[in-house]
């Protein structure tokens, strides 16, 4: 029986000329499992909102939307979702505006913190969790009302590979479990491609293709299109000639030296303890850890925007920083008062959100407005925590070069990402922090040959010796 049924479904937001999506033709069964790809402003958010009538964006729908069961819906912005100060109230907040009893409310809530194994976090403050515990949280409050159809948008945006790992495979599992229909949008595809049962693609508010994801990758490589470039690393291998590796005979000169920084929120419970590193100059330098490691603090210590209660930072040169959640820059009521639109809004292709407001645009087009401020203010270092969170990828592909080109011009920059494969293929030097300390610093390609788990998808399958296509000859 067909859960979703869509026909001549198109949708146009309020003064928008191009519609969103356009003419929409879609069947999806029950208890099937749907990978959703697309470049950012594909039309992804949008079509996964239509179906849920609660959330139905303000605008222009015309054709049909049949769904047969009840849909639950899991954002990419998981503290925009969460509701609650603390976990059992967030777990408690649907059941009660159904009316269920407290006997019927505290034994549901029992047992969905016993399914996701919850139960010592029950009644522990929601902020004080880490990222990947609060999507956990966040679908558990989906689950709690028992629906048929699960929507999830992007909801591994914001976790690091091991969180969202666990995350994808509770997905699996409550799939297997309960023969729910889940239709999953992601722009990191290792996790979910050999689970779906299909996959749909969608460009520019187009469906140009659904069918299983051994078809959809023969499809997008038999035409050339960009989405091939999001295909898991296993289906694009092919016959690969690997470049040889040469390493810098020495370090480059040091933009930035922190030295035993240490920083805690709360007296006693350090968050970086005697951290020292190096950023060095006219290089991208990332780092990469868990959640709740520490790195967004690191940027904000590093920056000034949080002060350090120990050690110190030594620079001469300018900073400047995109924090992860980029709506709290946003201040006007139009995207052209937030930024001189011009070469660097050309070049992240937002050009067409010039007259909307910064409230109204999707979790990429935000990132990508907030990014093109921060390279406004021309800083000689520029920190960016998560910049490709939303970013599809031939916006990756854009923003690693535009990063490149960047420090050939004399800027350093800085990236804290959970995206492995982003990092592995334009980073120079890499460094993992655990336990509020850098545990070690090094070039890309032996930072990451030396990792099992924190290391990309295809030094993975080539056991190090490539860490990624930027290392490799691609043969047809």
């Amino acid at each position: 029986m067909e859960a979703v049924k869509c026909k001549g479904v198109s949708f146009t937001y309020p003064e928008n000329k191009i519609p969103a999506l356009k003419n929409i033709d879609l069947d999806i069964n029950g208890g099937e499992f749907v990978l959703m790809l697309g470049a950012s402003a594909a039309g992804k958010s949008t079509l996964l909102k239509l179906f849920k009538k609660e959330i139905v964006p303000f605008g222009m729908l015309t054709g049909n939307i049949e769904i047969s069961s009840s849909v639950g819906y899991v954002s990419q912005n998981v503290d925009e979702s969460i509701v609650c100060d603390k976990v059992r109230s967030e777990l408690a907040f649907g059941l009660t505006n159904m009316g269920l009893s407290f006997d019927e409310t505290e034994l549901l809530i029992a047992e969905t913190a016993s399914y996701f194994n919850l139960e010592d976090k029950l009644d522990s403050e929601i902020a004080s969790l880490s990222g990947g515990e609060k999507q956990l949280v966040n679908l558990a409050a989906v689950m709690i009302m028992k629906p048929d159809i699960l929507l999830l948008d992007e909801p591994c945006s914001q976790l690091d590979p091991v969180a969202a790992e666990r995350f994808v495979n509770l997905v699996k599992k409550l799939h297997g479990d309960f023969g729910l229909t889940v239709i999953i949008s992601e722009h990191s595809t290792e996790l979910l491609y050999d689970a779906a049962d299909s996959v749909i693609v969608l460009d520019s508010g187009e469906l140009i293709v659904k069918d299983s994801p051994e078809g959809v990758a023969k499809y997008l490589k038999n035409n050339s299109h960009k989405m091939f470039k999001v295909v898991p690393a296993k289906y694009r291998l092919g016959a690969l000639s690997e470049k040889p590796y040469k390493a810098e005979s020495e370090k480059p000169d040091i933009a930035l030296k922190c030295k035993n920084i240490g920083f805690a929120y709360e007296k006693g419970n350090n968050v970086l303890s005697e951290l020292s590193f190096n950023i060095y100059k006219n290089k991208i330098n990332a780092i990469i850890g868990a959640n709740g490691s520490g790195k967004s603090t690191l940027l904000k210590v590093i920056s000034g925007v949080l002060k350090k209660q120990g050690g110190k930072v030594k620079t001469d040169l300018s900073v400047s920083m995109l924090t992860q959640n980029v709506y709290d820059l946003f201040t006007r009521e139009r995207c052209a008062d937030e930024v001189t639109f011009g070469k660097n809004t050309d070049f992240l292709e937002i050009d067409y959100i010039k007259e909307r407001h910064p409230y109204d645009l999707s979790g990429g087009e935000a990132q990508r407005l907030a990014l093109a401020m921060v390279l406004e203010r021309g800083a000689d270092i520029i920190l960016l925590d998560e910049p490709v969170k939303g970013f599809d990828a031939p916006l990756k592909e854009k923003l690693g070069a535009l990063l490149k080109k960047l420090c050939e011009n004399g800027k350093t920059v800085v990236i804290v990402s959970h995206d492995i494969d982003f990092i592995g293929a334009y980073c120079d030097y890499c460094s993992f922090l655990s336990r509020g300390k850098i545990i070690t610093t090094a070039e890309r390609r032996e930072f990451f040959s030396r990792l099992s788990f924190y290391t990309t998808s295809l030094s993975r399958l080539t056991k190090g010796k490539c860490v990624s296509f930027e290392d490799i000859d691609e043969q047809d």
